[in-house]
């Protein structure tokens, strides 16, 4: 055979290659990832694992309207291509068939967001790009942050505090909308998910047709994930991928896509998610350095760690149903009040416990009973009216509410009122709510906090939280959760302070305010049993 007829030959047979290539990343948003790795980490081996194949699965049923609402949420680990994947990939996938598609992408840095964009035009430009799916740009808009194709498709790029105004899209992908490193911050919590709710919500080119990717690894109860699926009208679909296998899936392929060959293939707790990439040894670095929170939220995608954050539930102690209620020595509510500008802006509630101290005979010491759980958002004037309530109702010997700046006004105006005793509690300088379940949680763990059968305490394991699942989620979780952590907190340190624990260290910085009774403090007998 001669020189060109080989030359010939070896050339219809790249054709053919290249045409097989082609129609296989058309079909499959895997193989066109596979296949254009190159021009973006051209010095990197891309290492394929399972998950990826998964979230190109449920990538590609969104795009192909299989999905209710069109409205897919992804939330797993860092460092696991989920970027590549969705920000960068997908959108330059979509390309090849509908050019005409466009997409605003957000994140929580306008530096990232442009990252991933000139990454996705990178891909778009190449020579093998080119060679298969002939795409130009027009000349007048191709910036950074704004580029768009001859075939009327654009991608505007930009960060989620940067001015939400200008175009509308077809597909909105926002990615990791808040850093992990703010994840306690309720001023930027509440700012993201306040963006969603009155900018990026509304700038969709078809309500019913669009589509909406949010991918991020879970941070917050409340973060724009849970703020997302909190609501009720709009149905988000959900692949969560856990980096340690915790015995059960944490997603169902089978059915959201009919394709159940996508699902975690894991079967034993404690695999691992990647451990090509990550295996055993970074993974318990990562665990050391991230901590208990951060690992529970940025690796297994649970805010919220297993059995409870701080105040943990299997440390409360459940009185038996066989043995009636201890009779209490003291019978006092704890209030947090919520009625400013900046608590309406935070959703925050005013929240009461009420609580009881007994002396244990078996454990020859006394003991603190939760007696009940209040909970509501209000004006001034109607919690003031439902805190004289509750002391009339349940008569317990002492009000006690923080000295802050929504707390003062109640605490002046109940004190002129006289309802009962009130008493002012200041925490210590510089504590916040964080360090000060820290400091009250070995008073939980040492078996001091007792809490009754009952749903409001335990709540019914389904749709009712109670009180300790309530204090489980703190700090990661929503309103009402720090505000009923606030009061339980604040019960067990007044109680410290008061010596009814004296086991523990006393030498503390907070202090109740004991200056000013009202009347009916004048016993002398009184006043030293609860001082």
């Amino acid at each position: 055979m001669h020189d060109d007829d080989q030359r010939q030959l070896l050339l219809a047979e790249l054709a053919i290659l290249s045409e097989i290539e082609k129609r296989e990343c058309e079909q499959s948003l895997a193989q066109f990832t596979k296949s254009a790795w190159h021009i973006i980490e051209p010095n990197t081996e891309l290492i394929w694992n399972w998950h990826l194949d998964t979230v190109c699965g449920y990538l590609e049923a969104f795009h192909n309207n299989q999905l209710p609402d069109k409205r897919l949420i992804i939330n797993i680990p860092p460092g696991t291509l989920k970027s590549i994947l969705v920000s960068v990939m997908y959108p330059a996938w979509t390309w090849i068939k509908e050019p005409g598609t466009r997409y605003l992408s957000i994140t929580n840095e306008q530096g990232l967001a442009i990252r991933d964009a000139l990454k996705m035009k990178q891909i778009i430009t190449s020579e093998w790009f080119q060679s298969k799916w002939p795409l130009a740009f027009q000349k007048d808009q191709d910036e950074k942050t704004l580029y768009a194709n001859e075939g009327r498709g654009f991608r505007q790029s930009q960060g989620i505090t940067a001015a939400n105004t200008g175009k509308r899209g077809d597909c909105l992908i926002i990615d990791d909308p808040i850093d992990a490193k703010h994840a306690f911050s309720d001023v930027i919590r509440q700012s993201v998910n306040d963006t969603w709710d009155q900018s990026l919500s509304s700038r969709l080119n078809d309500l019913t047709k669009s589509g909406v990717i949010l991918i991020m690894q879970r941070v917050h109860e409340l973060d724009l994930a849970g703020h997302l699926l909190n609501k009720v009208k709009s149905k988000w679909t959900v692949l969560s991928i856990p980096m340690m296998y915790e015995g059960k899936s944490t997603f169902d392929a089978g059915i959201d896509l009919v394709r159940p060959e996508l699902n975690d293939p894991r079967t034993k707790k404690g695999q691992l998610l990647f451990p090509e990439k990550f295996p055993k040894r970074a993974v318990e670095s990562l665990i050391e350095d991230l901590g208990e929170f951060g690992t529970s939220a940025q690796l297994q995608q649970r805010p919220s760690p297993a059995g409870g954050g701080i105040l943990k539930k299997h440390h409360w102690r459940v009185w038996p149903d066989d043995i009636s209620l201890p009779l209490c020595s003291h019978i006092f509510h704890s209030f947090d009040t919520a009625f400013s500008e900046r608590d309406s802006k935070t959703a925050a509630y005013s929240a009461c416990t009420r609580w009881g101290i007994f002396w244990h005979e078996q454990r020859e010491r006394y003991c603190i009973l939760a007696l009940g759980m209040w909970f509501d958002r209000l004006g001034y004037d109607e919690l003031r009216k439902k805190v004289k309530e509750l002391d009339k109702q349940h008569k317990p010997d002492i009000n006690l509410i923080e000295k802050k700046s929504t707390g003062i006004t109640l605490i002046q105006d109940l004190r002129r009122a006289s309802p009962g005793r009130v008493r002012a509690y200041s925490p210590g300088r510089g504590e916040d709510k964080i360090s000060r379940a820290h400091s009250v949680s070995p008073m939980l763990e040492g078996g001091l906090v007792y809490i009754p059968n009952k749903v409001w305490a335990l709540g019914n394991g389904k749709d009712q939280l109670g009180l300790i699942d309530y204090a489980a989620l703190f700090p990661s979780g929503g309103p009402p959760s720090a505000d009923i952590t606030d009061t339980i907190t604040q019960a067990l340190i007044y109680l410290r302070a008061g010596n009814w624990t004296s086991d523990l260290d006393d030498d503390i910085e907070e202090v109740v305010d004991m200056s000013d009774y009202s009347e009916d403090d004048d016993d002398e007998e009184e006043r030293q049993f609860y001082t």
